[in-house]
C-alpha cells in the first residue's frame, strides 16, 4: 500500500511583475501554507518522500510547510511537473523511489485535479482551490500507478480549517 498526498501551491502573487515559474506567495498563500503545516502536523502525515515543482510559488509553500513534516524528508525539485499535464504527473509519479511509501507532491494546476480524476476515476468532485491536498491511497507501487487505481481518502482545503 503507498500514499500519495497531492498539493496545489498556495496562492501567488500576481503583482511583481515576475516570469509564471518565478511568482513568490502571496500573504494569503502564506497564511494558508502556515494553516496546512499545522494540519499536517496534527493528523500526522508523514511524507518519506517529498516532490517539488521547481516554480518559486511551490518551494516557497513547501518552505512553509516543513515546519508540520518530518525532519530530513528527502525532498526533489524538479521542473519536471511544472504544468505539467495528468498524465505527465503519473509518468513522474512511477519513479518515485521503491522505499517511499508515503508521498507528498507540491505541483500546479490543471495538472493536480486532472491527476487526482485519472488515478481516482472520479477526482474530488470539486475545483481543487491553491493549498488544497488531497490524499489516494494505492495497494500497488510507484512504478505500477495506473488509472483508476487509487482510493481518494482525503481532500482539504485551507477553507476547510477556518
Amino acid at each position: 500500500m503507498i500514499t500519495l498526498h497531492l498539493m496545489r501551491h498556495a496562492k501567488s502573487d500576481w503583482d511583481g511583475g515576475e516570469a509564471d515559474h518565478d511568482r513568490p506567495l502571496a500573504p494569503r498563500g502564506e497564511r494558508a501554507a502556515a494553516a496546512m503545516a499545522v494540519y499536517c502536523r496534527q493528523q500526522g502525515i508523514a511524507p518519506d518522500f517529498v516532490l517539488c515543482s521547481s516554480a518559486r510559488r511551490t518551494r516557497d509553500t513547501l518552505e512553509i510547510l516543513r515546519a508540520g513534516l518530518p525532519e530530513g524528508v528527502p525532498v526533489e525539485t524538479t521542473r519536471d511537473i511544472y504544468m505539467a499535464s495528468a498524465a505527465q504527473l503519473v509518468a513522474r509519479l512511477k519513479s518515485i523511489p521503491v522505499r517511499a511509501r508515503v508521498a507528498l507532491v507540491i505541483g500546479h494546476n490543471p495538472g493536480m485535479e486532472d491527476a487526482v480524476g485519472l488515478l481516482t476515476g472520479a477526482g474530488v468532485g470539486v475545483k481543487f482551490p491553491t493549498c488544497a491536498l488531497a490524499t489516494l491511497e494505492a495497494a500497488s507501487g510507484w512504478a505500477a500507478l495506473a488509472p483508476k487505481g487509487a482510493d481518494l481518502r482525503r481532500f482539504i482545503t485551507p477553507k476547510d480549517l477556518v
